[in-house]
């Protein structure tokens, strides 16, 4: 298992390309491909913290707006509020839909697997 430092753009791109490569292998963290994504994953964090960091909000003066007053302001311009008001019935279904599955305990996956078994085929 050769590892060496990412000094380069190029050293970084390959890195990047090997984790790829690894991540889709799935490997357990105890095998040497799994030590290895672990490794690499370290080296590329730590050259993209030096070579492609991104500033704070407070360091670059970002104004940083939560997602509630971005939707306020947005939904104060008439067009919006009207396209956003048509979509109240299918965003009541699927508070509903939403509802219906916490409250049988059920997460995603499992309604889908579910819908999938009633099929008789997977869509995949």
């Amino acid at each position: 298992m050769e590892i060496t430092t990412i000094r380069t753009e190029k050293d970084y791109r390959a890195a990047l390309r090997v984790v790829a490569t690894l991540v889709d292998q799935d490997p357990s963290p105890d095998t040497p491909d799994g030590v290895r994504l672990d490794v690499l994953s370290t080296l590329i964090e730590a050259y993209e913290q030096k070579h492609h960091a991104i500033d704070s909000p407070d360091k670059g003066g970002i104004d940083v707006k939560s997602l509630k007053d971005v939707k306020a302001q947005l939904l104060a311009k008439p067009v919006v509020r009207q396209a956003y008001d048509a979509q109240a019935p299918e965003f009541e279904l699927a508070r509903e839909l939403i509802a219906a599955r916490t409250q049988a305990g059920l997460i995603q996956g499992d309604v889908a697997a579910r819908i999938e078994s009633s099929r008789g085929t997977p869509s995949k």
